[in-house]
């Protein structure tokens, strides 16, 4: 690996004093910011839970911290002694979505049909009632339910005694599922929500409690300042929103790093956002030196697009991933000379979609995404799309900047640079088998027994192996993150998993 660049990535962290990233794009319940508005709708939430009133909404867009909010909930749930089914994403519907619901309640679900699966559900909460125990269901990304799963799940709401209702639901959406709701074929539903609240973005005055939070928990203790007019830029550019603001501040350390200030300013900030191009506009990417002549400016251009983008294709030997198996199988019709050669597709100019980005997602079965595939690639801006087609298809997207050699003679890999003249960045496609829905110190889970079997293989963890999440094991995801030159967050993400199903110890045999 780059060792360069990791000791850079410590240089930077160091420079403020910090143990870890501060802003990390993951859900960080450990460091949660509780603002005002959002301690009162937590609250509102677990007492409508606890209180076994039913049926509760949490809404809101994009990036503003529904899903660190939901983990904060359960967290707290769980020490209140309820039990949670815990869905976070909706690629199921219909009777696989109650499927999901009792696995995560521990049941056995397998080949069941749908007056099982319900009987299943009834007796295990009737079990459980009769045990003074609480039951609640948390279904993330509610948006994509079809009507059809939503009638489902308010049936599923009428699971109750006499006294009181057997399980607690609280769906999590974007304002799309406000909409669905309104359908009046789910009037019914709609009628049963007796609490909706609806996360909303920072305030400046909240903003600037949330980056002293953040900092000060990562270890800087006020070494940093954040100037008024950079707070008013930040506010600006991000809108308040907390993905964006995480985004855009770990850019904006990393450049007054680079100028050897612990001051953020207005023009870091500025410097920060056209470096990163936040927004995905064109007019916010750095500009050009205007000093090149129209010659030499053409033949970078050229030089850009001969180097668009290249293609790998895999060879058959892809079956023994660990966790995750890649998801094509091309056969012989993309092998060169050798069985393990690697064949590369050189775009020239391209003519709408370029070719190369075509042919990769056609070897994925995935031809349906090429415009807004394209489109994530100009504007950098992957989230909406990858989350759709992972729902869709179960495939996950992951990026990488290295692709080591294993994994290049496995998977089909588009190497695009994301910025006119930058470094390429790589592109594959990951059937995962593991999936992390739930990650915060003190979850039991199975799942996390398996991880920490990984870790533990690849010398990156040395506690008992007990499926339960504490500091050992979040400090282990760390260090392998840190050797494999990932972003330092803790949480074993997509591009994490990956990486340690195939390099860390528990990949392929």
């Amino acid at each position: 690996m780059n060792m360069e660049k990791s000791n850079e990535e410590l240089r930077y962290l160091e420079h403020f004093g910090l143990r870890f990233n501060p802003f990390p794009v993951a859900p960080d319940v450990d460091n949660f910011f509780l603002s005002n508005h959002i301690d009162r709708l937590i609250t509102e939430i677990v007492h409508g839970i606890l209180t076994r009133k039913g049926f509760m909404v949490l809404t809101g867009e994009i990036g503003l911290g529904k899903t660190t909010i939901s983990r904060k909930i359960i967290n707290i749930l769980d020490r209140k002694g309820v039990e949670t089914s815990l869905i976070f994403h909706t690629a199921f519907q219909d009777v696989e979505l109650l499927k999901e619901i009792n696995r995560d309640f521990g049941l056995d679900a397998e080949g069941l049909i749908l007056g099982d699966q319900m009987r299943l559900l009834n007796n295990f909460l009737l079990d459980r009632n009769r045990a003074g125990k609480n039951c609640a269901i948390i279904i993330d990304d509610a948006q994509n339910l079809k009507h059809k799963s939503l009638e489902l799940v308010r049936m599923i709401s009428n699971l109750e005694t006499h006294q009181q209702k057997l399980v607690q639901i609280l769906l999590i959406g974007q304002p799309e599922l406000v909409d669905k709701l309104n359908a009046s074929e789910l009037r019914q539903l709609k009628s049963r929500i007796v609490i909706h609240e609806e996360a909303r973005p920072l305030s400046i005055e909240e903003l600037k409690n949330y980056l002293l939070f953040k900092l000060n928990a990562a270890g800087n203790h006020g070494k940093t300042t954040i100037k008024g007019s950079a707070l008013k830029k930040i506010h600006q550019l991000t809108k308040g929103n907390f993905r964006q603001v995480n985004m855009l501040m770990d850019r904006c350390l990393y450049v007054a790093f680079l100028h050897n200030t612990a001051e953020l300013g207005k023009a870091v900030v500025k410097e920060a956002h056209i470096d990163f191009s936040l927004a995905g506009s064109g007019a916010l990417k750095r500009p050009l030196i205007l000093g090149l002549s129209g010659l030499a400016f053409f033949c970078i251009i050229g030089v850009a697009i001969y180097s668009l983008s290249y293609l790998e294709f895999p060879t058959q030997d892809f079956a023994r991933s660990f966790l995750g198996r890649p998801a094509m199988d091309t056969g012989q019709k993309h092998m060169g000379r050798h069985q393990d050669f690697v064949a590369v597709y050189r775009a020239k100019i391209p003519v709408d979609i370029p070719g190369p980005i075509v042919e990769f997602l056609k070897g994925y079965g995935l031809s349906k995404y090429d415009d807004s595939f394209f489109a994530a690639l100009k504007t950098n801006r992957f989230q909406n799309l990858s989350d759709t087609i992972f729902e869709q298809t179960g495939y996950r997207l992951i990026q990488l900047e290295y692709v080591p050699e294993d994994i290049r003679k496995i998977y089909g890999i588009l190497a695009y640079p994301l910025v006119t003249g930058s470094k390429e960045v790589f592109f594959l496609f990951w059937r995962p088998r593991l999936l992390l829905g739930k990650y915060y110190y003190g979850y039991r889970g199975e799942e996390i027994r398996l991880l920490e079997k990984m870790l533990s293989s690849g010398y990156y963890y040395n506690d008992r192996i007990d499926g339960v999440v504490g500091k050992n094991l979040m400090k282990a995801v760390v260090t392998f993150q840190r050797e494999m030159d990932l972003p330092l967050t803790g949480f074993p993400d997509d591009t994490t998993l990956f990486l340690l199903c195939h390099l860390g110890g528990g990949g392929q045999s």
